[in-house]
């Protein structure tokens, strides 16, 4: 009897995805995975495992404590499964998500699991990180290129740079895109507890951090004309004067709204009904919400970021780079054109349907996997 392909999944707060992209990848991912008969184990932080159940869509969950700061939460999480995976469960594959993860690496010198790690770009040139962790993710970097077993970058201006910047050999990375979801909701009644309309209100979603740009979103929207909401989903619990800045910005302009953290069906709703979908990052590799929003057939207005350009092509409306006042009149057309409008929500949904589909990008990580064992 053949054995099973083991692969863990680590460096993720865990699943359920409640909390961000990684996560909803590997609940997408390694819920088909699971399916096809592939033993998936998920380490999943104690504090944020509000689920109680030991397997979730057919993958196993390992629940492990963590120092839960920001600097501290996930690279102590990942330690304690990198033992835990050394030692007790033994995995064929460990796949970390997130650079700062390789410190993990040496650990895995004498075992015979093969690590992945997935990067979705130079993460220490974001405006959050403080000096020392850009200096301890930039070292995280090259421990990850020389140490992993291999990379997965969803990224072609990401592959561009470790190419350059890291001398990345070309099989030593596979690109793989994230996916999106098709299937919009129907269901406005979320929509509707919110106070809110179909295709009555502009969106964005993300952390409320610098590196998502949303002070560019706030300066720009008092300049925009008519009467339509902003509707701000997101929080941060690690910025508390950024998030002070945000505040002084929305309460300049009636029409914003900031409503926090929203899951399940009213982030799906939210995201499904949207006029349009803002999208202004200074640094992103591939967002997931950005991804989201273009599945569920909404015209975007983008940061002309080229992670952000790669991933739309002519399937956005894009702005001058971290320009409030041109993002303004990006917005004023939108308005101004509904048909203009249902064009870009045409192009955004095919754009999802050639090049996005979770059921590809699950067959193409059990190709890394399978390929490393076999090898090993």
């Amino acid at each position: 009897m053949v054995k099973p392909l083991h692969v863990a999944e680590a460096g993720i707060r865990g699943v359920p995805a409640n909390y961000g992209g990684s996560e909803t990848a590997v609940e997408e991912v390694g819920s088909r995975l699971a399916a096809d008969g592939v033993i998936i184990d998920v380490y999943c932080r104690r504090h944020r495992s509000d689920y109680g159940g030991g397997t979730y869509k057919g993958m196993r969950r390992v629940v492990l404590p963590s120092i839960p700061t920001s600097q501290l939460d996930t690279i102590t999480h990942s330690l304690l499964a990198t033992l835990d995976a050394v030692v007790r469960r033994r995995p064929d594959v460990i796949h970390f998500h997130g650079m700062g993860n390789a410190l993990c690496l040496p650990l895995f010198a004498l075992s015979r699991t093969r690590t992945v790690i997935t990067i979705d770009g130079p993460d220490w040139e974001r405006p959050k990180w403080g000096p020392v962790a850009r200096r301890v993710l930039r070292f995280s970097a090259r421990m990850a290129v020389r140490l992993a077993d291999h990379l997965i970058i969803d990224n072609h201006p990401s592959i561009d740079y470790f190419r350059r910047v890291f001398g990345v050999a070309d099989d030593g990375f596979t690109y793989i895109a994230y996916g999106a979801d098709l299937d919009a909701p129907t269901e406005t009644t979320e929509l509707e507890a919110l106070g809110l309309e179909p295709r009555g209100y502009f969106l964005f979603v993300g952390a409320l951090v610098p590196d998502k740009g949303p002070d560019i979103l706030l300066e720009a929207y008092p300049h925009v004309g008519g009467d339509l909401p902003l509707v701000v989903v997101g929080d941060s619990p690690f910025a508390p004067e950024f998030r002070e800045e945000l505040h002084r910005l929305s309460v300049r302009d009636d029409r914003i709204r900031m409503i926090g953290y929203q899951y399940g069906d009213a982030y799906r709703q939210l995201v499904a009904n949207a006029y349009a979908y803002v999208h202004p990052p200074r640094r992103e590799g591939t967002s997931p919400a950005l991804l989201q929003a273009m599945g569920y057939g909404n015209c975007v207005v983008t940061n002309s970021l080229p992670e952000a350009l790669a991933v739309t092509a002519d399937a956005a409306i894009p702005f001058a780079q971290d320009d409030p006042a041109d993002l303004a009149r990006q917005l004023d057309r939108a308005l101004a054109d509904p048909q203009l409008v249902e064009e870009y929500r045409r192009r955004a949904r095919e754009r999802v349907r050639t090049e996005y589909s979770w059921d590809s990008v699950a067959a193409a990580h059990r190709q890394v996997y399978e390929r490393l064992v076999r090898v090993r």
